[in-house]
């Protein structure tokens, strides 16, 4: 059996990212909009710092929601990669052994049952094991206003760019009047690409 790639996303290495932040030097004056932007990354801070995975998920946009749903219920997404690999493993299976460890591994790495799963219980799976001490001190850092270098603004959406980090910039939404977490450019454009393909099917 060939192994099912799942797709990868940005979102969780934002725990992850390194950083070195040395600077001490006070941010820049903001505007209300600019302003706005910044507490929703303190309250995504601080919602890394309780571990609060739910609280994340809400501070995701749509888009960035839709992307983890995807990830989980696509074709080739986490729900069919599971279910046909343990099915590979069932009483009648001719695999190798080689094969069965190399299901096995994969299978360890993903939920175990992920049917039972919503896309915010999968999200929150997903990024639990980042929620640690260390994950929280580097988002503080890394989100710190004097770790700002630009927040640019252009009507709902924003783009902040960091003096230092890996990635160095992160793309914001105004969704109802409330700044959400979003997707990177590259994704959206990815995201858009996949609905149209869908629509033209039916």
């Amino acid at each position: 059996m060939k192994r099912l790639f799942l797709p990868t996303l940005l979102l969780a290495a934002l725990v992850a990212a390194t950083l070195s932040v040395t600077s001490c030097e006070q941010g820049p004056n903001w505007d209300a909009d600019q302003t706005a932007v910044h507490d929703a990354m303190n309250d995504w801070s601080a919602a890394v710092t309780r571990g609060d995975g739910e609280a994340l998920w809400e501070m995701l946009s749509p888009d960035a929601q839709e992307i983890y749903r995807r990830e989980l219920e696509a074709p080739k997404g986490v729900r069919q990669t599971v279910k046909l690999n343990k099915a590979s493993l069932g009483p009648d299976s001719k695999m190798a052994e080689e094969e069965k460890d190399r299901v096995r591994k994969l299978l360890a790495t993903l939920p175990d049952d992920p049917d039972k799963m919503t896309p915010k219980d999968y999200y929150i799976w997903r990024i639990n094991p980042s929620l640690t001490p260390e994950g929280a001190q580097r988002t503080e850092a890394l989100f710190a206003k004097s770790n700002v270098k630009e927040i640019s603004i252009q009507g709902d959406n924003a783009t902040v760019v960091l003096k230092n980090g890996n990635p160095d910039r992160y793309s914001w939404v105004r969704h109802k009047g409330v700044w959400k977490f979003d997707v990177k450019p590259s994704i959206l454009r990815a995201l858009e690409d996949a609905r149209r393909r869908e629509a033209e099917k039916q």
